[in-house]
């Protein structure tokens, strides 16, 4: 009997290589992800500082001009944390995207390659079932076979 044979491999190779693909997109998402969280808790600890500084300033000495200066940088840093925290929820987002297509792309292999398993048992069945049938043949051959030396006259 020949080899066993997937007909849809091809299909099931462009799956398996979009697969990896989605699983490639799937990790820049998440490491951008996590750069753009990181640029926010760095925003966060300079506006930590920023205040504290602010605080150290008005109990030292309260020059107007100097607290102005910190008050505006301190505002500059809230609206930069407001961005980043924006550019965060987009990376998010897209992280989350890349994520079902991941999942689609590995439903569709598994899909592809539960049918193949499919394919596979039905054909060993079929190939175990014609490979009896050959030794039933030949055992009924052989007593057949058998018999007929039997009777045969002897020289």
């Amino acid at each position: 009997m020949r080899a066993f044979r997937f007909r849809l491999q091809a299909v099931l190779t462009l799956r398996e290589q979009a697969e990896q693909i989605a699983q490639q997109r799937c990790a820049r998402a998440y490491a951008a992800m996590e750069k753009a969280a990181d640029r926010v808790r760095s925003a966060e600890a300079e506006i930590d500082a920023t205040d504290q500084a602010h605080r150290a300033q008005v109990i030292a000495s309260p020059r107007a001009g100097q607290l102005d200066q910190l008050r505006v940088y301190a505002s500059l840093l809230h609206e930069r944390r407001r961005q980043l925290a924006r550019e965060l929820a987009e990376a998010r987002r897209r992280a989350d995207e890349a994520w079902r297509q991941l999942l689609l792309a590995t439903q569709q292999r598994e899909g592809l390659e539960r049918l193949r398993g499919r394919q596979r048992r039905v054909y060993d069945y079929q190939s175990a079932r014609a490979e009896q049938q050959t030794l039933d043949e030949l055992v009924g051959r052989g007593s057949a076979l058998s018999g007929a030396w039997k009777a045969a006259p002897a020289f």
